[in-house]
């Protein structure tokens, strides 16, 4: 009999956490069947058997792209070696769409299926991904609720399966003792600051984000802490906290306890809107691309809001600041009412329970598990 081999392939910090975290489910529903992956260091961990290394591929924009294209072009070339030397029956894509989808369409040349897990924004980058994916993907597992209708509307056999996030978000307990597990102090109003995954994004936000905590400092004494991405450099964070004349804690690692123990928070567009949403954290959004890609993406981009805490709720719950619209006067006056402004504050943090609440219950690995073990052949 045909031995059973899966490949994953996950391109970001997120999807590297969720695809290590489906790799252990399938390991211990499975232990016969070969996992392998082309992704980041979670995935190794995770004990899968590595193909490739995805670290440092992941940008956001258009133009940021550019410099990355030779690098994507040698991967997709080693990954398509890979599938017709090994002939895994599936491959599961998580998120990574630019790459996955194009990943996709050679598995199916070579008669490969294919389950895609965390889908494509089809409802952000309108119809030509979802025609795509009719085509070359076999099931699709969704993590938002709203999802499950628009994919089963064009025919794809869809599953919603609940975020994990859900379950990677595991953090409780007294705060105090929590901040004081982290090295920070326990007396003053703490702000977090997460500028992102991605170091384009990093350099972009974050000194955008200082400059609004040094506005809010000058108001109220605060206690503020950077939530660092693994994948960028600590260089990065040092080079541009450096004479900053407040201290900031650059923590690594931490961002869900950072954001359970922070009274509000500074957040890029992304997957940390959601943690900070399950934590019930106040925050404002940031988003900041090259002009190139901002003005592509107001062209080829149909949503209301870039922040997903926003678009799941269906509504502007949470304040997006844009591109040229990041104006720290205005983020560090909202920052002083989330904190000090009982009826605003309580009343965004009920609106962030019920995006919570609306992410289904855990176990998301678990049910993608079970359905890509279910793909392979009995």
């Amino acid at each position: 009999m045909r031995e059973s081999k899966i490949l994953i392939v996950a391109g970001d910090v997120s999807g590297d956490l969720h695809a290590s975290r489906l790799i252990q489910a399938l390991r211990k529903a499975a232990p016969n069947v070969r996992v392998f992956a082309a992704g980041g260091p979670m995935m190794r961990a995770a004990g899968a058997n590595m193909v490739a290394s995805l670290e440092g591929l992941s940008v956001m924009g258009f133009t940021e792209v550019l410099s990355k294209l030779p690098a994507f072009y040698s991967l997709m070339q080693q990954l398509k070696r890979f599938m017709q030397h090994e002939q895994p029956q599936l491959v599961i894509a998580i998120d990574f769409p630019g790459f996955n989808l194009r990943l996709c369409k050679e598995a199916k040349k070579l008669g490969i299926s294919v389950l895609y897990y965390i889908a494509p924004q089809i409802w952000a980058w309108g119809k030509n991904r979802i025609n795509l994916m009719a085509k070359v993907v076999d099931k699709v597992a969704v993590v938002f609720p709203f999802e499950l209708d628009i994919y089963r509307k064009r025919g794809l056999d869809a599953s919603f399966v609940g975020h994990p996030l859900l379950e990677a978000v595991s953090v409780g307990g007294d705060k105090g003792v929590v901040r004081r597990r982290l090295g920070l102090p326990t007396g003053l109003p703490l702000v977090a600051l997460l500028p992102g995954s991605r170091i384009h994004e990093v350099r972009r936000l974050l000194p955008r984000m200082l400059e609004s905590a040094d506005l809010l400092a000058q108001r109220t004494r605060i206690t503020l802490a950077v939530g660092a991405a693994s994948s960028v450099p600590g260089s990065e964070f040092e080079r541009m906290t450096r004479g900053f004349r407040l201290p900031v804690r650059v923590l690594r690692g931490v961002t869900s306890e950072l954001l359970y123990v922070s009274d509000v928070a500074v957040v890029a567009s992304g997957s940390a809107t959601l943690e900070a949403a399950i934590v019930g954290t106040p925050m404002v959004i940031l988003y900041g691309v090259s002009p190139v890609s901002w003005f592509i993406a107001r062209k080829l981009v149909a949503l209301d809001y870039v922040g997903m805490v926003n678009i799941v709720a269906g509504r502007k719950i949470v304040s997006e600041y844009l591109q040229n619209e990041i104006e720290p006067g205005k983020i560090s006056t909202e920052l002083h009412e989330l904190i000090f402004n009982e009826r605003k504050r309580s009343d965004l943090i009920a609106r962030l329970a019920s995006v919570r609440d609306s992410l289904g219950g855990s176990g998301a690995s678990e049910k993608v598990a079970a359905i890509a073990l279910g793909m392979l052949p009995g």
